[in-house]
């Protein structure tokens, strides 16, 4: 009987409501005394549940002298009721999405914690389906966090499936040049910046999310998504990438 119950519940009935239903099903025809008695609930607690049902459409009940009984709908005119209601919100989505436009418009600001978050961070980054980013980095930040496989198959692999371009400003270092040895191959045009230059945090910038990516020590990784704050980070990187050579 607790399937059953759990199988009712997901027409979006409390468990109360299927537990009544479904003794109305096995009684065929009942009154509030019967049902209370099957579904093992108070007789108290069943009559503003029963009210639901009727009104819902889940019961019907009849006058019959001084009782009122109740009959339940038959299952499969509750499933054909769910799917016109489903259908019903499905043609109503759009208008529904403009509602809540002001909140998915709002900035958020998320912050991350070791490697699971590192991974959370590009997750958020690569869910965007942005086809090009521009990165700010030492280029061993992300050593910190994972192994270069992880890089290299978790990321630039998903990156060059889904055709995402990267433009890269990179601390001028021997591994900074073996980095950029593979631009070709991983989807991605650098340049150099001064190796006097110190950049404790990765930066990942694309147009609705910029990411933060500090060395493992600082264990701190932060995400801002605002398109405003995108554009002005994406106009300070374009900024260096023409004034370097």
């Amino acid at each position: 009987m607790a399937d059953l119950v759990e199988v009712i519940k997901n027409l979006g009935l409390s468990t109360k409501a299927a537990k009544i239903y479904l003794a109305a099903l096995e009684l065929g025809e009942a009154t509030v005394q019967e049902l209370a008695r099957k579904s093992r609930l108070k007789r108290t607690t069943l009559y503003y549940i029963l009210d639901e049902l009727t009104v819902a459409g889940v019961l019907i009940s009849t006058i019959a002298g001084k009782k009122v009984l109740y009959t339940p709908t038959e299952p499969v005119m509750l499933l054909k009721r769910a799917k016109e209601k489903i259908s019903n919100f499905e043609e109503s989505l759009g208008l529904l999405e403009e509602k809540v436009g002001y909140v998915k418009n709002k900035p958020k600001i998320h912050l991350f914690y070791g490697v699971a978050g590192f991974k959370q961070a590009w997750d958020i980054i690569l869910n965007t389906k942005e086809k090009e980013y521009r990165i700010i980095t030492d280029g061993k930040g992300f050593l910190d966090y994972v192994k270069e496989r992880y890089i290299v198959d978790g990321i630039i692999t998903k990156k060059k499936i889904s055709g995402v371009l990267s433009k890269q400003l990179i601390v001028d270092s021997e591994y900074g040049r073996q980095i950029v040895t593979k631009d070709a191959r991983e989807n991605r045009i650098s340049k150099f910046l001064p190796a006097v230059y110190k950049l404790p945090f990765t930066e990942v910038i694309t147009e609705s999310v910029v990411v933060f990516i500090s060395p493992r020590f600082n264990n701190m990784i932060f995400a801002v998504e605002d398109e405003c704050f995108s554009k002005t980070r994406r106009a300070i990187f374009e900024s260096l990438w023409q004034l370097i050579a």
